[in-house]
């Protein structure tokens, strides 16, 4: 089979793949929407009832019942449960209607976006596991509003776009960054922030950085992310700080086109491969794969995440560096596998 017959049918698995998950997705939303209002009737119908009856409520019925109108966002006016304590109308921030199911995790997702642990990838000497949204960066969660849509800049790498090798590389970005920020006491994470961070006199608040960084492993792993920080994301326009780095180098004679994003670095991968460790390698990416194959291919994923700089609205690669690397890899894995080398020489 010609590598273009490889091509064309990878392609087709793709558009179907993405189908399905649409339908799928859709699918649960709806189902999750009609329980969501489900919920909310019976809470307003038990709220209505209890406060038109005129009983004295007990204090722990009261704070249940205005935990239950605050998950299900239902407003309550200043003559209902609550009169007796004096609190006027309180407004609570509407919950999620909904919420896509999690994508399936890659074989060589130990290496890039599996349960997150840096020990794992190997990518920081603690080992630390790295917390998510429930007990991370995140401050007054309760009054953060979750939304279904994915933020724009994650919708290549969400559903089948998890299977390709650009996906692998951005989300090993994304759960790396998380990991050595969760362990930046140790000096191996504060050099690796710093790495990160300190090329561009424009990524000053890495706290806001690496929350943009959790929101979007979180959507990736729950179906959802908190809308004030999707706000947050446009109101502080990460593309203009995109602009103004790239001016910047630019400026020291350093164009944008020298550095390069995931989709790029994917490419420029994959036209060194031959026919065969593409064919290979995709297996790998789509959980296909042999164990054998996703150790030669680890040590890639792992350096790109552990190599990366970031440009404010994404990761990026020195060109020339991801030439040297991406050779440097090849190397290796034809000196362990003869059968590439073979392959190589016969193409």
């Amino acid at each position: 089979m010609s590598s273009a017959d490889v091509e064309a049918r990878r392609r087709e698995r793709g558009v179907i793949a993405q189908r399905e998950y649409r339908k799928r997705h859709a699918s649960k939303v709806q189902f999750l929407q009609d329980e969501n209002r489900k919920l909310k009737d019976a809470i307003a119908s038990i709220t209505e009832a209890l406060g038109g009856s005129g009983a004295t409520l007990p204090d722990n019925v009261k704070v249940a019942l205005s935990k239950a109108r605050h998950i299900a966002g239902i407003t309550e006016s200043a003559g209902e449960i609550d009169k007796d304590q004096g609190e006027g109308r309180v407004e609570t921030p509407k919950e999620p209607e909904g919420r896509v199911p999690s994508t399936s995790a890659l074989l060589v997702a130990k290496a890039t976006h599996g349960d997150g642990s840096a020990s794992e990838v190997q990518l920081v000497a603690s080992g630390h596991l790295s917390p998510r949204l429930d007990y991370g960066l995140w401050l007054e969660a309760d009054r953060l509003i979750r939304v279904i849509d994915p933020p724009l800049d994650i919708i290549p790498y969400m559903g089948v776009g998890t299977s390709t090798l650009a996906g692998t590389i951005f989300w090993a970005t994304m759960n790396y960054s998380i990991d050595i920020w969760n362990s930046r006491t140790s000096p191996t994470a504060v050099n690796f922030l710093d790495r990160m961070f300190n090329h561009s006199r424009h990524l000053t608040d890495r706290h806001f950085l690496l929350s943009l960084a959790q929101s979007r492993v979180d959507y990736k792993q729950k179906g959802y992310m908190f809308r004030k920080l999707s706000e947050q994301f446009e109101r502080n326009a990460m593309t203009d700080m995109q602009n103004l780095i790239e001016a910047d180098y630019e400026r020291n004679g350093q164009p944008s086109k020298w550095w390069k994003k995931p989709e790029e670095v994917a490419t420029i991968i994959l036209d060194q491969l031959t026919s065969e460790e593409r064919v290979r390698f995709d297996a790998v990416l789509e959980g296909k794969g042999t164990k054998a194959d996703e150790e030669l291919m680890r040590p890639l994923i792992t350096w790109l995440a552990q190599n990366f700089i970031c440009f404010g609205n994404g990761p990026r690669w020195g060109a020339v560096f991801i030439f040297v690397g991406v050779g440097g890899w090849l190397k290796e894995i034809r000196k362990v596998e003869p059968s590439f080398h073979v392959a190589e020489s016969a193409s």
